[in-house]
């Protein structure tokens, strides 16, 4: 029997996600967005920390690093935003001199609008995850969105599922939108216990 419950949310997944950290995240925090994709979390983790904060942005696509140091600027939040260019496997090396995280978010899968046969893996989001753990300030919080409708998805999500199920120290929520839905995306929120 699994150690996490499945909870049904009425709410958007990715709002969900951006409510749970808010409560996490101060002005002046550090966040990180493991899979900056078109930038929407970047974006929303950028306001959030403020003038004095500062977000780190991971994406292996030069595509989706360009879409969202476009909505950055725009926003006029760049100044705060380090985007990394790279797998987030580089995150453990890139959090030297940050003392904590405050808040970091997932949003496995692919890139929307893009190459759908690149995509993130469980052999290198576990790891990462691992880092963002050991390094969550007491009252941090991570969201890992894992969109399961892909050849890859529904391996990297029991993966993950597993790892936070046997890692031990952790308060774990899992929510999905639909649970009739096999491979519909699931949500895990993650905090120290």
């Amino acid at each position: 029997m699994s150690s996490i419950p499945l909870e049904v949310s009425q709410v958007r997944l990715t709002r969900v996600a951006a409510n749970w950290v808010t409560a996490a995240l101060p002005e002046g925090g550090f966040a990180v967005d493991a899979t900056v994709g078109n930038g929407y979390d970047t974006l929303f983790l950028a306001d959030r920390v403020g003038k004095s904060g500062r977000v780190l942005g991971f994406d292996v696509q030069k595509m989706a690093l360009n879409n969202a140091s476009e909505i950055i600027r725009f926003a006029g939040t760049l100044d705060r935003v380090r985007l990394v260019l790279g797998c987030h496997s580089g995150l453990g090396q890139a959090l030297i001199g940050y003392p904590r995280v405050d808040a970091a978010m997932f949003n496995l899968g692919y890139l929307p609008r893009g190459d759908r046969r690149i995509v993130t893996r469980p052999s290198t989001t576990i790891p990462v995850i691992a880092a963002l753990i050991e390094r969550l300030a007491p009252d941090g919080r991570i969201t890992i969105l894992a969109y399961r409708g892909h050849p890859e998805g529904p391996e990297e999500y029991a993966a993950i599922r597993g790892f936070l199920e046997q890692t031990p120290g952790l308060e774990v929520r899992e929510l999905t939108g639909d649970a009739e839905n096999e491979l519909g995306p699931r949500l895990f929120l993650v905090k120290l216990a």
